[in-house]
């Protein structure tokens, strides 16, 4: 039976989505559902953003509300919604994040690194201003301290910045940045951090998942075991998007599961 069959030609779950919860997206909870539905996605997770940009507007308690809502109408058709969030730079951000964690029932906590100083990691006029030598070195060192610090399940979109960087630079190979990756992973596994093949560079210029295949298979061989995949979507066509790629990268790289969570605990394996 090949690995295809064995999901019915499904992508099992989405691990990153985002909805009205959060500042750029508009999208309905419901909506997202409905769409994972329709797709034969059977688990999804609502990591809204708790970071920065908006710790000042996020509210746990109408998330949680909405999450009740879908899980209600739609867990009796077959859907999984956990509850998630996805914060940045936890390490510089604890003391404001860690209570909410603490207050709520949270099954999944994404963390990555959408700033590098005072510059968002989408900031053109920062890349235009600066070399890869100089940009690239600071987003994985920052990256590396996030990992280090730990107090998250899953390490998202390892190279983000590429987005932009490949907008403004032309071109981006992550094999040219190796010795820089390998010790972020190295923080992910000595953590228990699990790491992300995020799809959404796929809908990008880029046209790259975050990260490629070669730093997963690196991952991989250092030992790194959890992995999830995410489509990092914003609204309802994007749901589940590129993540077949996901899949193919996955195994590629020699995974053959997927982590599934709950109450912070990994709690199953998804055979892929």
């Amino acid at each position: 039976m090949t690995n295809r069959s064995r999901l019915n030609g499904c992508v099992p779950v989405d691990y990153h989505v985002h909805c009205h919860i959060s500042p750029d997206s508009q999208a309905t909870m419901a909506a997202m559902c409905q769409s994972a539905l329709d797709q034969g996605i059977s688990e999804i997770v609502f990591t809204d953003h708790f970071d920065r940009a908006c710790f000042d507007t996020y509210q746990p308690d109408k998330y949680f509300e909405e999450l009740d809502a879908v899980r209600r109408a739609f867990g009796p058709q077959g859907l999984t919604v956990r509850a998630g969030v996805e914060l940045g730079e936890m390490h510089r951000y604890a003391d404001v994040v860690q209570p909410v964690l603490d207050a709520w029932p949270y099954d999944f906590v994404l963390c990555g690194v959408h700033w590098i100083a005072d510059y968002c990691v989408h900031d053109m006029d920062y890349f235009r201003a600066h070399p890869p030598e100089e940009t690239i070195p600071a987003y994985f060192a920052e990256l590396a301290s996030t990992a280090r610090a730990g107090g998250f399940d899953v390490l998202s979109h390892a190279d983000v910045f590429k987005r932009t960087a490949y907008d403004v630079y032309g071109r981006f190979d992550i094999t040219e940045w190796e010795d820089l990756v390998r010790p972020v992973w190295q923080a992910c596994i000595d953590n228990n951090i699990g790491i992300e093949i995020n799809s959404s560079g796929l809908r990008k210029p880029v046209g790259q998942p975050h990260p490629s295949l070669e730093a997963v298979r690196w991952y991989r061989e250092m030992g790194g075991e959890r992995l999830t995949i995410g489509s990092d979507s914003h609204r309802p066509v994007h749901v589940g998007a590129g993540l077949d790629t996901a899949l193919d990268i996955a195994r590629a790289a020699g995974f053959t599961r997927l982590c599934s969570f709950e109450k912070r605990q990994l709690v199953r394996w998804i055979e892929i």
